[in-house]
């Protein structure tokens, strides 16, 4: 009997023992950032190697050595559309980061092979969709753990830029969007709303474009039943035009209608507006 009951309770031991699990933090922790670029979405999907102690490039990776440009498994960079980074194109879908650290400059790859890893003895060229080089720069703070961020984000793109320990690189990225926006343009305004004729003006006038394209917009959205803020828009882009006179109108036109809706912010904007201009309406 109890030879069964130690047989009983050695199993049950081995029992919990076999489903035990101990879970313990990777050393490198995982990070994914993603950041809406224009009219796409740029994402990153990395771990965070930590400096502890170490030189960087000496005691950890190499200068003049690839490296997966993170740790575990490599770093991937996923652009919603077609784009540019370091001045090379590339096709919408995910790439994997691979680099060469140099004092100077860095060496950036994309390879679409997403499973090489750390074993960068096996990197093949040949998958390679773009390769450029940066400055390699002094980062603002020390950075313990690698850091990727977006920053100087604009309608058109973002640098990415990388900062471990003391160093930093720049990767810019450019989505082409004015081109994007520009063509969806083009391709619309054959019978299209006055909400959208609106749209395109305010794009061509907010980016410094053709003012007489913009205006021809504008006022098209305006043909019939013009809103206050649509005919003020109109007026800003008169005067743009060195058209004063007509300018003023339309303010006035728009501050009578931002009255009739009393709607006040744009009743004080076209006090402001004729205030502004009206010295030179009268030249």
């Amino acid at each position: 009997m109890r030879k069964v009951l130690f047989t009983i309770c050695l199993a049950a031991i081995t029992f919990v023992m076999a489903d035990a699990q101990i879970k313990t933090p990777a050393p490198s922790q995982s990070c994914k950032i993603e950041q809406g670029l224009g009219l796409t979405t740029v994402s990153l999907d990395y771990s965070r190697p930590n400096v502890k102690g170490r030189e960087l490039f000496v005691e950890v990776e190499a200068w003049d050595q690839m490296w997966r440009t993170g740790a575990n498994g490599s770093t991937k960079i996923d652009f919603g559309s077609d784009a540019m980074i370091g001045g090379q194109k590339v096709k919408k879908g995910k790439y994997a980061i691979y680099s060469i650290p140099n004092k100077t400059n860095w060496t950036v790859m994309l390879t679409t092979d997403l499973g090489l890893g750390g074993n960068v003895s096996k990197y093949d060229e040949a998958n390679e969709v773009a390769r450029f080089t940066t400055k390699t720069m002094d980062s603002p703070f020390f950075y313990e753990t690698l850091t990727f961020e977006f920053a100087d984000i604009t309608n058109d793109g973002a640098d990415l830029n990388l900062m471990w320990g003391d160093y930093m690189i720049s990767m810019p990225i450019s989505l082409g969007t004015d081109d994007q926006v520009m063509a969806s343009i083009d391709a619309a305004l054959a019978g299209v709303s006055k909400a959208e004729y609106y749209a395109a003006g305010n794009y061509y006038f907010e980016n410094n474009k053709d003012l007489n394209k913009a205006l021809e917009y504008v006022q098209k959205a305006n043909e019939s039943d013009p809103k206050f803020w649509q005919v003020y828009k109109e007026a800003q882009i008169l005067a743009a035009l060195g058209k004063y006179k007509d300018a003023l109108m339309a303010s006035q036109k728009s501050m009578d209608l931002a009255k009739a809706a009393d709607y006040k912010p744009y009743i004080k904007r076209n006090e402001d507006f004729i205030k502004k201009y009206a010295a030179k309406g009268k030249m």
